[in-house]
């Protein structure tokens, strides 16, 4: 059986209602950052036509006025369930495995002074920030550089990574060493037990391909996993904030992945 007909078969009648998610995503997520200037505007639309001819990104990004980077996930379907204040005025953010940045470029929008952080060329990144001069840091760093010498932030936000990394107890440490107060962390979820009765994970170890690339998925966890191991690592408090079916947008690779949240405080 391929990975694929796996995920498919993980969902769960529990979490695969419409309630998991928006069925009619708002309007555009970002068009508060949209550029008044025309010019930027024109340049802003050019990139993305550009980013869509290469296939697209990870994350939709919809800034509005017909402008938007098709993407892998519409993320605004799920950032209900993943318990960000709706106000981070003042506050600092973190972004792991930031990807495409919908999370950064969410938080900015709320008013955070954002960092993020990923193993890519910072490429995509330096051509979204100077045209919607947003003041996002962007560091090409891996999850297990992290150490408080980094800075440590208010709020870190790890979304849909730990199934792709083979240590992931040794990543939330990471997390736990750059936090100063919450860290919200989406994963792949075991949603095959009647109810999370024991702290499980499962050793995936395949390859997969989607529209996006060529990547490894080695982990499943329940939210007691998670939960737990945000405790080991030095959280004093972790708890399910949501559940959701992150499902591939219409055209393109298929997945239906069954999601957790997990929010932990310092």
């Amino acid at each position: 059986m391929n990975l694929f007909s796996r995920l498919k078969r993980r969902i769960s009648p529990e979490i695969d209602q419409a309630e998991s998610h928006r069925d009619t995503p708002p309007s555009a997520a970002f068009e508060t950052l949209l550029p008044k200037n025309s010019e930027l505007r024109h340049a802003l639309s050019e990139f993305a036509n550009y980013i869509n001819g290469l296939g697209g990104s990870y994350h939709r990004l919809d800034f509005g006025s017909g402008i938007v980077v098709n993407g892998e996930y519409d993320m605004r379907k799920y950032i209900d369930n993943y318990g960000i204040a709706e106000d981070l005025t003042g506050m600092s953010v973190l972004d792991i495995g930031t990807s495409s940045g919908f999370f950064a470029l969410e938080s900015a929008r709320r008013g955070a002074e954002v960092t993020a952080i990923d193993i890519w060329h910072p490429g995509f990144y330096d051509r979204m920030r100077e045209i919607l001069g947003l003041n996002i840091r962007y560091f090409q760093k891996s999850i297990y550089d992290l150490d408080d010498s980094f800075g440590k932030f208010d709020v870190v936000i790890c979304g849909s990574l730990l199934l792709h990394l083979r240590d992931i107890f040794g990543a939330i440490e990471k997390i736990y060493s750059v936090c100063k107060k919450d860290a919200i962390i989406a994963t792949t979820s075991i949603e095959n037990l009647p109810k999370d009765d024991r702290a499980l994970c499962e050793f995936i170890g395949a390859k997969t391909q989607s529209s996006v690339g060529e990547y490894w998925v080695y982990w499943y966890l329940n939210a007691m996993a998670l939960e737990r191991m945000l405790r080991a690592a030095g959280f004093s408090e972790a708890h399910e904030v949501g559940k959701f079916v992150l499902t591939s947008e219409p055209g393109k690779s298929g997945f239906a992945e069954p999601h957790v949240v997990v929010k932990a405080t310092v």
